[in-house]
C-alpha cells in the first residue's frame, strides 16, 4: 500500500498585485509523517499573521488590512512517487471563537456581528460585506420604513479563502477553510464601500443562496454630549465602526523615574543656588486616558464589545484634524482598550444595555518615536 513519507510547504505572502508572487517563497516547511498518523498538518496562521498589516489614517478608500497567499504543497510517497499542488488565498486578521472547532468558515454575508447598528445622525457609516459572483452577497437593498430608496448589485469580485491548517493525506483531501473575504484586484482592497443613505433605516442583503440578511440602523443623536467614533478590526478580518453616545471624561496619568543631584557648589567656599533643581529626570512621561460610555444599545452589543476588547487594531476618530489620504474623513488616531473585563448585560436582567470603557492613548504625550 502506497503511504505518504513527507511533505514540503513553500508558503509565499505578499501585497500588491495578484500576479507578483516573490520570487522566493516567504517560508519553507518540511516534515516527515510520523508513523503514528496518517496525515502530515502545516500551521501556517500565526506565519501569515505576521505580514498582515493593517494600514488605517480614517480613509476608508485607502484601507489595508488583507495580504495574497500563495503556496504550493509537494508531496512524498513510499513508491518514491511525488505529487503537487498550489492555491491562492487572500488573508486577513480574522479568527473563529474557540467553541467552532479548527478551521472555522466564517460569514459568507455580512462580516459582522451586530444586526442592529446605532449611527450618529446623518454621519458617514459603512456595513462590511462578503461578495462574489455565485457566493455572497449579491444584492443590496435601502430602506426607509420598509420602503426601498436605493439598491446595488454586487458580484464582480473575486473571492479567496486562506487555510490556517493545510491537512494533507491522499490526492483527494481537501484544504480546510479558516478565514473569508473578497476582492476587487489588489490585496489592499476588499469590497465598495458605497455611502449608505442617510434616511435609511433599514438594510436588507441578499445571498447567493437566496436567504436575506436585515440589518437595522438607529439613528441617535445625544444633545448633552458629543458622539465619539470608534473603529476597529472586528472577528471577521475587516475594519468596523462603533458609537460612543453618552458621558465621556477624560483624564491623564504621569510616570516618572528620578534621582535626587547634589546642587553644592564648593570652591573658596561651599553654596548652592537656592532656584536649582535637586530632582532630576531619567524619564517623564504621560497617558492621555477616556472613558466613555455606548448609552443605550442593542442586546447585541454585547458580543460587538468584545470584539472590540481583543481588537489588535484600535482607532477613535480625531476632533479636529483629518485623514492625510482623504480630509473628507477625520484622523483615525491608535487607541488601546484599557478595560480587560466587563458584565454581559441583557434585558432581561438589567431593562437598558449600556456599556462604559476606558481607553487610553497607544503613544505617549510626549512624542516619543525614535
Amino acid at each position: 500500500m502506497v503511504e505518504l513519507v513527507s511533505a514540503k510547504l513553500s508558503l509565499y505572502v505578499w501585497r500588491g498585485a495578484l500576479n507578483a508572487v516573490p520570487s522566493t517563497p516567504t517560508y519553507t516547511l518540511q516534515k516527515t509523517k510520523l508513523s503514528t498518523e496518517t496525515i502530515i498538518v502545516f500551521e501556517i496562521a500565526e506565519l501569515v499573521k505576521d505580514y498582515v498589516e493593517v494600514i488605517f489614517d480614517g480613509d476608508y478608500g485607502s484601507i489595508v488590512q488583507t495580504s495574497w497567499v500563495y503556496w504550493q504543497v509537494e508531496r512524498t510517497y513510499s513508491n518514491n512517487t511525488t505529487d503537487k499542488f498550489t492555491q491562492y488565498a487572500m488573508a486577513f486578521r480574522g479568527y473563529g471563537d474557540v467553541t467552532d472547532g479548527i478551521n472555522p468558515e466564517l460569514s459568507k454575508t455580512v462580516m459582522m456581528t451586530n444586526r442592529v447598528v446605532h449611527n450618529k445622525c446623518g454621519d458617514f457609516m459603512t456595513v462590511p460585506v462578503y461578495t462574489f459572483t455565485g457566493d455572497g452577497v449579491t444584492e443590496v437593498v435601502y430602506l426607509n420604513d420598509g420602503t426601498p430608496i436605493d439598491s446595488i448589485i454586487t458580484g464582480s469580485s473575486n473571492v479567496f479563502t486562506v487555510a490556517q491548517s493545510i491537512n494533507i493525506a491522499a490526492p483527494s483531501d481537501i484544504i480546510t477553510i479558516d478565514k473569508t473575504l473578497s476582492t476587487v484586484s489588489s490585496s489592499d482592497d476588499i469590497t465598495t464601500t458605497p455611502v449608505i443613505p442617510i434616511n435609511a433605516n433599514e438594510i436588507t442583503f441578499t445571498n447567493a443562496d437566496g436567504t436575506t440578511t436585515k440589518v437595522y440602523i438607529e439613528c441617535l443623536e445625544d444633545c448633552k454630549n458629543e458622539p465619539r467614533k470608534l473603529s476597529f478590526i472586528n472577528k471577521f478580518g475587516v475594519m468596523q465602526d462603533m458609537w460612543f453616545f453618552a458621558k465621556k471624561t477624560e483624564s491623564f496619568s504621569s510616570e516618572v523615574e528620578s534621582y535626587k543631584k547634589s546642587t553644592l557648589n564648593i570652591g573658596s567656599s561651599a553654596s548652592y543656588r537656592v532656584s536649582e533643581h535637586q530632582n532630576q529626570y531619567l524619564s517623564n512621561q504621560g497617558k492621555e486616558k477616556i472613558t466613555m460610555s455606548t448609552g443605550f444599545v442593542d442586546e447585541s452589543y454585547g458580543e460587538l464589545i468584545k470584539e472590540l476588547i481583543v481588537s489588535e487594531y484600535v482607532y477613535m476618530a480625531d476632533k479636529v484634524l483629518r485623514s492625510p489620504s482623504d480630509p473628507s474623513f477625520p484622523l483615525a488616531v491608535p487607541i488601546t482598550v484599557a478595560s480587560r473585563d466587563f458584565d454581559i448585560k441583557t434585558r432581561r436582567n438589567d431593562k437598558l444595555v449600556e456599556y462604559t470603557l476606558e481607553f487610553e492613548a497607544d503613544s505617549d504625550f510626549i512624542q516619543s518615536v525614535r
